[in-house]
């Protein structure tokens, strides 16, 4: 993989790994998570769309709880609840929709304030939504014969 530029600020290594016909591990920094790689099948795991939607939550989230220190507001709990549609051909999602549920009691203009910051300063949040397009190549790894 090629460096990234000195100016690139901080970076993100991820590894996924194939275990079987049915799931992934996704490895960072001592971390795993299993994942599901057979389409059509629920129950190996969250499946692509979902960790989609979960990064984007945890993005969200990841915000809230920073923003509202910053803010010295109190937040006793947060929810984000998904909904997303997918077409079939090409694949991809038409609809992302999300409800922020905060337990706060804090006034709602700050609150409504919170939640602005925390979608706009989102790196996940604001890599969707500027759509970026991945880069990659293929390495092809072939027995060798003795």
């Amino acid at each position: 993989m090629p460096d990234n530029p000195a100016n690139a600020g901080m970076s993100y290594a991820v590894t996924l790994t194939r275990q079987d016909e049915r799931h992934a591990i996704a490895a960072a920094r001592g971390h795993q998570l299993t994942l599901n790689i057979k389409k059509g099948d629920g129950s190996a795991g969250f499946n692509a769309a979902e960790t989609l939607l979960a990064a984007l939550g945890a993005c969200m989230l990841t915000n809230v709880n920073a923003i509202a220190a910053k803010m010295r507001l109190q937040i006793t709990d947060a929810q984000i609840n998904f909904t997303a549609v997918r077409q079939d051909e090409p694949p991809i999602l038409t609809e992302i929709q999300y409800e922020l549920i905060l337990d706060s009691p804090e006034p709602p203009e700050k609150l409504a304030e919170l939640y602005r910051l925390s979608v706009k300063w989102g790196t996940v949040t604001s890599t969707l939504m500027q759509g970026l397009t991945p880069q990659g190549w293929l390495t092809i790894h072939q027995p060798q014969e003795e």
